[in-house]
Order: structure tokens, then sequence, then C-alpha cells
């Protein structure tokens, strides 16, 4: 039972309130390789597979396996930052990486050289794969695997540190829109098209949007380390009203996106929880509480987490979008009622958002941070 509730709080909050230490070493690196997060790939991965579905194009086995592939590659990266941030001094105890997870370096659940191992394991494992899809789909496969690569090396600090040059926020962008989504298409088809595109960046926007949020929370920590992010060189202020806009414009390009790839009004439906993003927005405009709200339970996270929520909207609404299209057009009927119920409950949540926006906005709780 351990290890099934260790993983289990990384899959939900990324903190392990279990002791990894009785865990066997494959199982305690793996949570804490960041678990919560990999739906941002799940998400990324579903509209790429939906939309060739759409199209006409799609296979199960190949959807299983490229989803496996992507997901593995998205815990590499994890583990790759925190292996290089530890080794370059940014990630050390106390720092902003420990308080919301346990560091697989820093906490000592691993050594620099079975991290290196897993990475190396993980990645060679996706070559293959990528190869394999070259000669079986296109030739474009390893060619995108590669560009995600030097992506994840970048971000990584090699052969410079696009984080610290501020660019962390559009690279990410670039993996999980046109590499992850479009990847997903590209393995399912053997076609790569900018039409995707429509679907995909929107999404992309809002995976930015919970980096953009991460380094907002980190802000202090950060400056103090000379990690020049994004949100540290537009200011405190700048960046909230970039976050703010990223969650309003990721929901509404997202719906005329999957309106457009459909060519139907079910595009509509991803406008639904836009009063949520609305809410979740002025929060994200607003300076962070001195304290968090009662049960909330990944701080010091804050913007990292309203982010994720926005991205949480749109991932699943552009999935059931796209999903409620394909039954449609296939006159399955009960499965698209069935399909929009399932998004009913989400407006269950709107007066606690929209109180803590109304909060955020009307009595700051922590006025007295500088706003450079």
């Amino acid at each position: 039972m351990g290890a099934i509730r260790a993983l289990g709080e990384s899959l939900l909050y990324c903190r392990v309130s279990e002791d990894l230490a009785g865990l066997p070493r494959p199982l305690r690196i793996l949570a804490a390789s960041r678990l919560c997060v990999l739906s941002m790939t799940a998400y990324a991965v579903a509209l790429g597979g939906l939309m060739a579905w759409l199209d006409g194009r799609f296979s199960w086995p190949l959807f299983l396996a490229v989803l496996t592939g992507f997901a593995l590659a998205h815990l590499a990266d994890n583990l790759l930052n925190d292996l290089t941030d530890a080794g370059r001094g940014i990630d050390e105890p106390g720092y902003f990486r420990s308080l919301y997870g346990p560091h697989p370096i820093i906490d000592g659940i691993a050594s620099p050289g079975e991290v290196k191992a897993t990475v190396a394991l993980i990645l060679a494992g996706d070559l293959a794969m990528a190869l394999y899809l070259g000669v079986r789909v296109s030739p474009l496969v390893p060619l995108l695997a590669l560009a995600g690569a030097l992506v994840m090396a970048l971000y990584a600090g090699f052969p410079v540190d696009a984080k610290r040059l501020g660019l962390g926020e559009a690279l990410v962008a670039v993996v999980w829109g046109p590499i992850i989504a479009g990847g997903t298409y590209l393995a399912l088809t053997g076609r790569y098209g900018l039409r995707q595109a429509a679907v995909y960046l929107p999404y992309a926007a809002a995976v930015s949007l919970v980096l953009v949020g991460k380094h907002l929370d980190k802000y202090d920590h950060d400056s103090a380390k000379g990690v020049r992010t994004l949100p540290i060189r537009l200011g405190r202020r700048r960046a909230r009203i970039l976050a703010a806009a990223l969650a309003l414009a990721s929901i509404a390009s997202l719906a005329i996106g999957v309106a457009y790839y459909t060519s139907s009004a079910w595009g509509l439906l991803v406008l639904l929880p836009l009063p949520i993003a609305a809410a979740e927005a002025r929060i994200l405009a607003s300076p962070k509480p001195a304290a968090p709200p009662e049960g909330w339970p990944v701080w010091p996270l804050w913007y990292a987490a309203w982010g994720y929520a926005v991205l949480d909207l749109a991932g699943r609404y552009g999935v059931a979008a796209l999903l409620l299209a394909g039954l449609h057009g296939r006159a399955l009927y009960a499965l698209a009622v069935l399909t929009a119920l399932m998004l009913v409950g989400d407006y269950k949540r709107l007066p606690q958002i929209a109180g803590l926006a109304r909060a955020s906005t009307s009595q700051p709780l922590n006025p007295a941070a500088p706003e450079p």
C-alpha cells in the first residue's frame, strides 16, 4: 500500500507524504518525477489522436504506444531538469523546487548516476520507437523526435540555458503543441499539416501558462539565483497580466480552432467553461496571498496551480468537443450525451473560484510584494 499511496499522491499533488526509503529504487524515482503533470501530456496526445480519428485514421496500438512514449519522455525531462539544476547549484535544500515535491537528488532518493541511467534508458526506448515509426509511418517521426530532444536539451541548459534567457515558456509551447500533439497526429496518419495547429496551438498556450505561473511562484527564488525567466524579465505585474491573458485566450481560441477543424458548432462547447476561466484569470492577475486558503493542497504553488486548472479545462473540453463531433458524425448520440454530462460538474466549483477571485482583487493579502 505504501507504493500505491506514494504514487497516487505524486500523481495528484506532486508531493508525497509517504517515506520513500522503503520502496524499491525505481518506484522512488518514479514518485519523485512529478507525476502530477502527466495529464498535460495525456491531453496533448488525446487531441492529436482525436484529430486523426476524425480524419479516419486511428490505431489503438499505435496511439497507446505514442502515449506511453511521450509520457515517459515527459518524466525523463522532469528528471533531467532536476539533475541539471541540482548540478548547477540552482536546486538545493530549501529552494522552491524541494518545497512542493520530493527532489530525486536533493532528497537523496537516487544518486546522480542513477538518475542519468534512468533518463538514458527512457530516451533510448523512445528513440527506438521513433525509428520504428520512421520506417513504418513516416521519416518525419524521428526528425520530430530529434527536435523534441533538442528542445529538452535547451531547457536543461545545453548548449545554452534557455530558461535563464526567458525562452522556457515558449519552448514548452513548441513541445506540447507541434511536437506532442502534432507528432501524435503524424504517427497515426503519416501526415503533418498546418490545419491541426488550429487546435494544438491554443492548447500549447495553456501549457505555457502553467510555466509562467510556476516561474511567478518562484519569482524571488529565481531572482536571487540569477535565473532570468520570462516573469522576471517582465516583472511581477506584467507577468500576471500575461498569465490572465493566456488563460482567456487559450479557451477562446481553442473553441474557434475546434469549430474550424470539425466544421461544426461543437467547438462552442469549449466556451462553456469560459466563466470559470475568467474567474481563474482574475486570480492569476492578482497578487499572491501571504498564506494558502484552508485546505489548499499544493502550497507554495499558487499561480502554477491556477494555470494548471485552466489547462485542465482546455484539455478536457477540447478533447470532449472533438470526441462529441466524431460521435455526432457517427450517429452515436447516447455516447455524445453521456460525454456532455460528464462536464456539468465543473460549474459546482464556480462559486468557490469566484469567491477566491473576489478576495484576490478586492483585498490582496500580500500588498507589500515589490512590483518591479
